[in-house]
């Protein structure tokens, strides 16, 4: 995974030898490159933690000494990621690697000095620091599987045991309670048993339900509400409804009914957790600001108490039963799939196009005309016709996707990893079992990585029976003044759209999220013709495109 980090030389200086060399090392890395500057750091840890030396004081003191140092420039590398969603895929794979490589190497070292302590405690001069660095690890180790997380990525047994081995170092040795700063930055303090619950309240988000940006908005909110989870050794049914088993390389699991407590069992009581989240929720209806609640800059209305809806419901005592929209039932055959709201526009138009004759490009043969006139849908050799048509060079054929589950809301599907690299919460599709039938407008919900590079992908069904519209900008007294590429706002070119005229609540439609503003007017042509409309809310939004209702103003 980290074939880019190489090597130093053998010849070389090590950076790292002692803590005068590394301050001085230090001070020379590139300033105005932070990428470069934090490979350098992360080759130098690949050497130091593979020297083979004493675990010294000294050394510890190097290590931490130099984490402290490049914590800014992490913290820089993290920012650039999570601000940047839309990225290219070897940019994003660049970045994503160089913050995870420092993670692990950094936390690979404190785990090393913590073992090697474990080993030997009587003869250690490392003693007065194990507080810290276990603290540190802990953090360390919450920080890869958040990363993990946001691709989707299953976190291997192995590493969830050692973070159980080490809160158990922090218990043999009572300190696990012990308050501290973890880095002179900061902004309060910590304990090792904050650490551990921030790591477990965070596992069962990472199951492919949450994006990157939400989930590290949810591990800010715990950097202040983990104080407020209780840990106990002895079962409450009253109070419990989560626990860790430290003796099973798994994070945080639901108590069960007919589960039977061990030792090893560690029991969360999450009621403070959900009182203050009720708290968070009024005071934002009341108009207080989201960064007086400790909620981040960041954090945006509505999607923001969305989320905070969202991780109440995950960390409630309700089960998994209980919070389904709809009971699962085992399918078996294929999907036609669309990704992308253009290409979806563009299928959907040209099968009109081709099954009413319309089509600038291809005109409808007199057995194609008779299939349409008998059986009313496209037959598969009109669907030949259309899969092998294209619109400029975009291949508009959908994927096929093998169904393993489906519910009255939505479908699941099992992918290799190699056909779903695009593949990302909130993606919007467009499926249909049959190519009889219309296509359905989804969106993807949960990525959950399995074995054998195996990717379960749950898709919730938004709306069928769509059909295309273009909008085209329309303000009769602009209120707002703005241009793109140098070009006003009034000239810009149609977009398209997809409405729903099924739809029995109220008049919906999915368009670009770039061209969506709270009450903004625009011509809508579709096949009922053309109509002046006003958007209203937003009802849901994902990768590009987001749904809104609208109200019809002539």
């Amino acid at each position: 995974m980290f074939g880019f980090f190489k090597r130093s030389k053998k010849n070389e200086e090590d950076p790292l030898s002692d803590l005068k060399t590394v301050s001085r090392w230090m001070q020379e890395l590139p300033a105005g490159d932070i990428y470069t500057a934090q490979e350098q750091v992360v080759q130098s840890l690949i050497q130091f933690n593979h020297a083979g030396l004493a675990m010294s004081k000294e050394r510890l003191q190097v290590l931490m000494h130099l984490d402290d140092q490049a914590r800014d420039m992490q913290y820089s590398l993290c920012v650039q990621y999570l601000r940047n969603p839309r990225m290219s895929k070897v940019i994003e794979s660049r970045l994503w690697t160089a913050i995870h490589a420092f993670y692990w190497e950094i936390t690979r070292g404190y785990h090393a000095f913590l073992m090697d302590f474990v080993a030997n405690p009587g003869g250690s001069k490392i003693q007065p620091a194990i507080p810290l660095i276990t603290a540190r690890a802990l953090r360390g180790f919450a920080d890869i599987f958040k990363w993990r997380n946001f691709r989707y990525e299953k976190v291997e047994d192995k590493l969830w045991l050692r973070v159980h081995n080490l809160y158990r170092i922090a218990e043999f040795d009572g300190f696990q309670n012990n308050r501290f700063k973890l880095y002179p930055s900061d902004a309060k303090p910590s304990s090792c048993q904050e650490e551990y619950l921030q790591a477990l309240l965070l596992s069962p988000l990472g199951a492919g339900s949450l994006n990157p940006k939400q989930i590290e908005m949810v591990d800010l909110w715990l950097d202040n509400w983990a104080e407020l989870v209780g840990m106990e050794n002895r079962f409450d049914p009253a109070l419990h409804f989560f626990y860790v088993d430290a003796a099973k390389g798994q994070g945080l699991k639901r108590v069960r009914t007919e589960m039977a407590p061990e030792a090893s069992f560690r029991f969360l009581n999450t009621d403070r957790l959900l009182e203050r989240i009720e708290e968070v929720q009024r005071s934002l209806k009341g108009g207080a600001l989201p960064a007086s609640l400790g909620l981040g800059e960041e954090f945006r209305l509505p999607d923001g108490y969305d989320l905070l809806s969202h991780v109440s419901s995950e960390w409630s005592s309700s089960n998994e039963r209980e919070r389904r929209i709809a009971p699962r039932a085992s399918a078996e055959g294929r999907c036609e799939v669309l990704r992308d709201l253009g290409n979806i526009c563009s299928r959907i138009r040209t099968e009109v196009e081709i099954a009413t004759g319309t089509s600038p490009n291809h005109q409808l043969s007199s057995e194609e005309i008779l299939d349409i006139k008998l059986y009313g849908f496209v037959t598969e050799r009109t669907k030949s016709a259309i899969t092998q048509r294209q619109i400029g060079k975009a291949d508009m054929s959908p994927e096929q996707w093998p169904l393993h589950d489906r519910s009255d809301t939505g479908l699941g599907i099992m992918l290799k990893g190699e056909d779903s690299e695009w593949v990302k919460v909130g993606k919007l599709l467009a499926l249909r079992l049959d190519p009889s039938q219309p296509w359905e407008i989804g969106a993807v919900r949960r990525i959950t990585r399995l074995r054998d590079d195996m990717r379960k992908i749950g898709v919730q069904i938004l709306d069928t029976s769509p059909l295309v519209a273009d909008l085209d900008p329309y303000e009769a007294a602009p209120s707002l003044s703005y241009s793109i590429d140098n070009s006003s706002y009034e000239v810009q070119p149609s977009s398209q759209a997809l409405v729903f005229p099924a739809t029995k609540t109220s008049n919906t439609i999915i368009m670009e999220s770039a061209r969506y503003a709270h009450g903004r007017q625009y011509k809508l042509r579709d096949a009922r013709g053309v109509r002046l409309i006003r958007l209203d809310s937003v009802r849901d939004k994902g990768d590009g495109w987001l749904m809104t209702t609208y109200t019809q103003v002539s």
